[in-house]
């Protein structure tokens, strides 16, 4: 999933409060509905006072889900000021829900809450993420390229559209320069951005940065306008934007490019992991806590990682014979790689076609699997070319109104190295039935606001990599090459566990991460590069799939022994899915009260 840097990336990003809220949102206020006033409970009210005080505190994550309100504005998430208004924020909701009562039906809810209001304070406290505001996966001036671009939640529509946005890029120098102070108290701190990620991200500058201002992505919109846009509207828009695209936007940018690569990156740390900094190994604790709603440690993550590295291992060695090698695993990973099969795509537009194959086959067996399916709309698109290089596979949530399909973003930076392998458990786990069924549905339920759009990663993240391993029962994983890729999508979960923890807790260097994952998984090292990096980028988030995969796996074992004929998948998943994202914990003690009901 995509978002922002208030938001918590998946394959780029997702959802959760205790890394600020991510993707909530809704189309309009609660002020704004007609029909009669419904009374609201002490503790509704604070829900929904709450979500709209997040709103107001981070207007992009309105913007992300189709609330366009605050379409004017742009808060700089990382300066002093606002982080403190957010930590007074947090502090007064918590005091508040201690004194406020809950009723039977709000009990869940509450609990919730309590539970993401504990870890975002607590992450807060020892958080060193507003002090590493650039690299290459996750750094703002990208993500704001994204928005200008007309191609993700941005809405460029009408005059009053493109006028808002406008008011969004004189923000920018203000932003620039606050990554600027901070990245500079982080050099007199020692917390700085590993060297290797920023020499990743300084390349990004050039494709941002056309000579001719006109091409770049940033004056996208004003090549083409809805009709909705009057000729006298797209000449005083076209003139704006020549005026803000060379005269705020470049400058800022070239200012912010120049900075880092002559100030910051001659200091920036040769080190790779948070344990090297100082606060670093606190920080990790309260990343792991957020991202996995657990309270494991880092070496008992890593212990679990193993396992499942030597489990999966097995599997592979068993289907080695299929393709009638005998040879070690490692060779035999370096073999399929090579192997032309794979690679059949020659332009963008048939890896796209071969997507919408993909779509086809599991929509015919969807319902055998799940008793409701989302109403979001979805699309398949393929990435920005200045950002495919670096970018995985994603998705985005559709608006609450529908007026912006749920997207699979696919990045093609060149067609004949997309490997086909790896597609069906890309698209299980970024599209249906993993994150768009997930989100969609639960933007869908009746549900307070901020259950709605809102989330933590070891769910978004367990529901979708569990979502891989129906593909049998989808129509899928029919040969042994795709079951050989479904494996190494399973595999590279379970070899995060041991590498994000390696890196950010065992002092492991960015070399012995790779060459763990190069032992283990049928990747090429261009490939296990780019994501050792991610995790270097963005630690932690990469823990919550296998954590909630597991989870959710032994759930569905407890449930089908437990009930024996009277277990129906369909009902499972209609149990895991009603309710939306729940900790870990919370879903577990969910499923058993349901098992004890069907017994």
């Amino acid at each position: 999933m995509k978002s922002y840097r208030r938001f918590v990336r998946t394959e780029i990003a997702v959802l959760s409060l205790s890394v600020f809220l991510a993707l909530i949102g809704a189309g309009c206020s609660s002020a704004s509905k007609s029909g009669p006033a419904v009374a609201k409970t002490k503790a509704t009210q604070l829900f929904e006072d709450f979500f709209e005080e997040e709103l107001k505190l981070n207007p992009l994550m309105a913007t992300a889900i189709g609330d366009h309100r605050f379409d004017d504005q742009l808060e700089i998430l990382i300066s002093p000021a606002h982080r403190l208004r957010e930590k007074e924020m947090l502090d007064r909701y918590a005091a508040t829900l201690a004194q406020t009562p809950c009723e039977e039906s709000e009990k869940l809810s509450c609990e919730i809450f309590k539970e993401e209001l504990d870890t975002s304070r607590a992450l807060w406290e020892v958080s060193l993420d507003h002090l590493l505001p650039f690299d290459q996966f996750d750094s703002f001036h990208s993500d704001f390229a994204e928005l200008a671009s007309g191609a993700g939640v941005q809405v460029f529509q009408t005059a009053a559209d493109y006028d808002r946005f406008l008011k969004r890029v004189e923000v920018i120098p203000a932003y620039f320069d606050a990554m600027i102070a901070n990245m500079n108290e982080g050099l007199v701190k020692g917390i700085t951005t590993p060297r290797v990620l920023i020499d990743r991200a300084l390349p990004q500058f050039q494709g941002l940065l056309p000579a001719d201002y006109k091409k770049s992505i940033f004056y996208k919109p004003v090549t083409h306008f809805d009709k909705a846009v009057s000729a006298d509207d797209q000449k005083r828009i076209t003139a704006a934007y020549d005026h803000a695209v060379p005269m705020i936007l470049y400058p800022a940018y070239r200012k912010l490019e120049t900075y880092v690569r002559t100030v910051y990156r001659p200091r920036a740390r040769k080190t790779h992991g948070l344990s090297a900094l100082d606060g670093g190994n606190a920080y990790y604790q309260a990343l792991i806590k957020s991202h996995t709603t657990t309270d494991l440690k880092p070496d008992e993550i890593m212990r679990i990682g193993l396992n499942e590295v030597k489990r999966i291992r097995n599997e592979f060695e068993t289907l080695k014979s299929q393709f009638d090698y005998r040879g070690g695993l490692r060779e035999f990973f370096r073999k399929v790689r090579k192997d032309p099969k794979f690679y059949p795509f020659t332009e963008e537009s048939q890896v796209l076609a071969a997507y919408h194959q993909i779509h086809r086959r599991i929509e015919a067996k969807v319902d055998t699997l799940f008793k409701t399916k989302p109403k979001a709309a979805f699309e398949i698109k393929e990435f920005e070319k200045f950002k495919a290089e670096s970018a995985a596979e994603s998705y985005q949530n559709a608006s609450m109104d529908n007026s912006r399909p749920g997207i699979f973003w696919v990045p093609i930076p060149h067609p004949k190295k997309y490997c086909a392998k790896d597609m069906e458990s890309l698209f299980l786990h970024e599209a249906i039935p993993g994150h768009h069924y997930q989100i969609s549905l639960q933007q869908e339920l009746d549900l307070p606001r901020f259950r709605r759009f809102g989330g933590n990663n070891a769910y978004v993240e367990g529901w979708a990599l569990y979502c891989e391993s129906l593909g049998k029962k989808l129509g899928l994983y029919t040969d042994a090459y795709q079951w050989l890729g479904h494996l190494e999508a399973e595999m590279h979960r379970a070899v995060r566990l041991v590498v994000d923890t390696g890196l950010h807790a065992m002092g492991w260097t960015r070399e012995q991460a790779i060459e763990f994952s190069l032992e283990n998984e049928p990747r090429d090292e261009a490939g296990i590069v780019s994501e050792v990096e991610r995790y270097m980028a963005i630690p932690g988030q990469a823990l919550s799939y296998k954590i909630g995969e597991l989870k959710i796996m032994e759930l569905r074992e407890r449930a089908r022994r437990a009930l024996g004929s009277k277990f129906d998948i369909r009902e499972f998943h209609e149990q895991v899915l009603k309710d939306g994202a729940l900790p870990m914990k919370i879903l577990e003690r969910k499923v058993t009260a349901w098992i004890g009901q069907k017994k």
